[in-house]
């Protein structure tokens, strides 16, 4: 493997982590009532949200005839702009029990050129595995061995969850990522590419990093791969069967889903799509650890997944009279549980808000999406027309975002999504003041702006775009380009959350803090940064005691709180240098190391209690942020001598980023960033609070 190969494929893994981020939606169905002044979660009936510009029209009724199918599917697929997104794609289409379609397009590989086979390709679903493990859980449900409202802990042979509220984490919450944990990434070690490695075990990769409850359970949504984690586990302990065999035995073989797996198994992986890196190199088949991810480990070909779609669009039963889910659990499981507001829902038990939510037309959508390093999918049903769709690609692109909006404007025309409220009267400017603010991502801390810019308007900011939004309903807001904004309240009227292009978590809002160390006062040139981070929850330092900003930071240090920013766990791999075994920081750095976002000195140590220096920080960072396109290299500033030549591309980024702090300085136009002086604790503040700013 190629150095570059070996540099992307790292990188890959943290960019799937961060993917919720890029894609941004738009409407969803229309505005209906107001949110209740609450703490707690909407629940949502959809079809009570839906209005329609145009309700007289009647709507095509959607897919009826497999020729018609087909000659769309064939027509769509054949555009050189999808082509140039995926090169291998497998799809089915079913209605009312009916397979309209089951097709392939494109090739297994670039080599053999072998045409894919919608019964026979294989394909890693990713996410869409949620689902599955929903499934299985409303299954337990159904025999009286697990409850919604059951604690998680009593499955969990005496392990405490350190939750600091009186509110229990539940199983329902699992099953809609309210559960209020602190969001941790997966390292990308959980890749395994390398066939001598073994991979670890659930049990193992749960407790190895079991985060904390940070929000109360139940008040918020975060799209969570640890929840589903922790539910595929309780299956397995309240089923007393390893999780991947539960499903094989209760969902897959019933269904008779003959080439679906939580496990890639020799005879699916001769038979998967191969991916390809953007360089068009080969990305390696690689294994999971642990094996079995109840969140998204599942492999499985378009046809059995057109099994799935037909039973669950049957109330659960197949065409034969086996019952693989109860009435009420199908229901549960199409009916979103959770909203932000009654315009904008995000879960059902175990799917969520379509890809691209302004193309519902007015339809009852449910989907679930997927991304894993290689391959891109999407699931979505219309209950109401017992219709559903599933398309799975080699590729990691928004091809799927394209396909459900041809196929819902060429099936479902006619029918225009609003927001507005009618007889609502935009706000002042004085009155929306109590939106004003910063509000943090629950999932990846990047901040959004908010700022009254006139009565009825907002200006909103954040890493990706700067937009203005009209109030079109007392907490509603939509874009310019129809998107729509949705803040929560607590009962005293209290603006505590928003969510917005993100549509797979609430952002909440940071309050003021004061001054809280005893070296930092309020007109410290430091002290926004420091206290920022601390009401962000990423400064242990007890505020009590002095927080010595002066204070140089080792690299070890560095990489541990680089990582808690991102939510990137510790690794439990063995280390990948001679020096660190000893030190606290050895998982963090080895998760760096294995995500590409570090290096080390050279035969193989790292120097973890070694001061780093700016430049090395300002690599790390610009590895990361240019690594997973948060943002465009930008070598434009002119720096003063100092730089290595290594780093000069990462520091005159991070200075026209604006990573920093006052420390920066410019002299007879030339930028002294002290490439060579060893970070300190208040410039390491200024440049992790900078990376998540929105941009100027």
């Amino acid at each position: 493997m190629n150095k570059n190969k070996k540099n992307s494929r790292r990188t890959y893994g943290l960019m799937a982590a961060l993917l919720a981020l890029s894609l941004a939606g738009e409407p969803i169905n229309a505005y209906a009532q107001l949110q209740p002044a609450s703490d707690s979660l909407t629940s949502v009936n959809t079809s009570a949200t839906i209005s329609s510009s145009n309700s007289a029209k009647a709507i095509v009724s959607g897919p009826r005839e497999a020729k018609e199918v087909a000659a769309f599917l064939d027509a769509f697929f054949a555009q050189d702009a999808v082509k140039q997104k995926a090169g291998a794609v497998s799809i089915s289409v079913v209605r009312d029990g009916k397979v309209l379609a089951s097709k392939g397009y494109g090739v297994v590989d670039q080599t053999s050129k072998t045409p894919v086979d919608a019964s026979r390709t294989a394909f890693r679903v990713a996410s869409v595995s949620k689902v599955f493990t929903a499934a299985a859980a409303m299954q337990l449900v159904e025999q009286g061995k697990i409850s919604l409202q059951d604690n998680v802990e009593q499955y969990l042979d005496g392990y405490k969850i350190t939750n600091p509220f009186d509110k229990p984490v539940t199983i329902e919450q699992l099953l809609t990522h309210t559960t209020g944990f602190e969001s941790v990434q997966p390292s990308d070690a959980s890749y395994v590419f390398d066939p001598s490695i073994k991979p670890g075990t659930l049990k193992d990769s749960i407790f190895d990093a079991f985060p904390k409850v940070i929000r109360e359970p139940g008040t918020s949504y975060m799209y969570d791969n640890f929840a589903t984690k922790l539910l595929g586990y309780i299956i397995q302990q309240a089923s007393g069967e390893p999780f991947g065999s539960y499903v094989q035995k209760h969902i897959f073989e019933p269904l008779g889903m003959t080439s679906s797996s939580f496990t890639l198994t020799e005879e699916l992986a001769k038979r998967m799509a191969t991916s390809y890196d953007p360089a068009n190199e080969t990305i390696p088949q690689y294994d999971l650890s642990p094996r079995v991810w109840p969140e998204g480990s599942m492999v499985s070909t378009a046809s059995d997944m057109a099994l799935f779609m037909n039973v669950f669009l049957n109330n659960g039963r197949t065409a034969d009279g086996k019952i693989i889910l109860s009435p009420e659990s199908v229901k549960a499981m199409s009916t979103y549980e959770v909203a932000i507001h009654p315009a904008f829902p995000d879960m059902t038990y175990g799917f969520e808000s379509p890809v691209v939510p302004a193309k519902t037309n007015g339809e009852n959508v449910i989907s679930k999406g997927g991304d894993i390093i290689g391959f891109s999918s999407l699931l979505w049903l219309l209950p109401d027309r017992q219709t559903g769709v599933f398309v799975s690609y080699n590729a990691n692109s928004d091809l799927r975002n394209d396909l459900f909006a041809a196929f819902m404007d060429h099936y479902y025309p006619g029918h225009q999504v609003t927001y507005e409220q009618k007889g609502f009267k935009p706000q002042s400017k004085e009155q929306l003041a109590k939106f004003e603010g910063l509000y943090s991502d629950l999932r990846i801390k990047f901040l959004t702006r908010i700022e009254a810019s006139g009565d009825g308007l907002l200006t909103v900011s954040d890493v990706t775009s700067r937009n203005q939004l009209k109030q079109v309903g007392e907490l509603l807001f939509v874009d310019e380009q129809g998107n729509p904004l949705a803040f929560k309240q607590d009962a005293s009227g209290r603006i505590t959350d928003l969510k917005y292009l993100n549509l797979f978590s609430y952002a909440v809002k940071l309050q003021e803090t004061e001054a809280s160390f005893p070296d930092v006062t309020a007109d410290h040139p430091y002290a926004s940064y420091i206290f920022a981070l601390k009401t962000l929850g990423l400064l242990p330092d007890d505020p009590a005691k002095p927080f010595q900003p002066e204070q140089a930071v080792t690299r070890g240090a560095f990489v541990h709180a680089f990582n808690a920013l991102w939510g990137i766990q510790a690794s439990v791999n063995p280390p990948s240098f001679k020096d660190i075994d000893g030190s606290l920081y050895r998982g963090d750095i080895q998760a760096a190391f294995e995500s590409g976002l570090l290096m080390g000195i050279g035969e193989e140590l790292f120097e973890p209690d070694r001061p780093i220096l700016r430049e090395e920080a300002a690599a790390i960072a610009f590895r990361l942020l240019a690594g997973n396109e948060i943002k465009l290299p930008n070598a434009t500033a002119a720096l003063a001598p100092g730089t290595s030549e290594w780093a000069v591309e990462a520091v005159s980024s991070a200075v026209s980023w604006k990573l920093h702090g006052p420390e920066v300085t410019e002299s007879n136009g030339k930028i002294e960033y002290g490439s060579q002086r060893a970070l300190n604790k208040q410039e390491l503040a200024a440049l992790l609070y900078s990376m998540l700013l929105p941009n100027e």
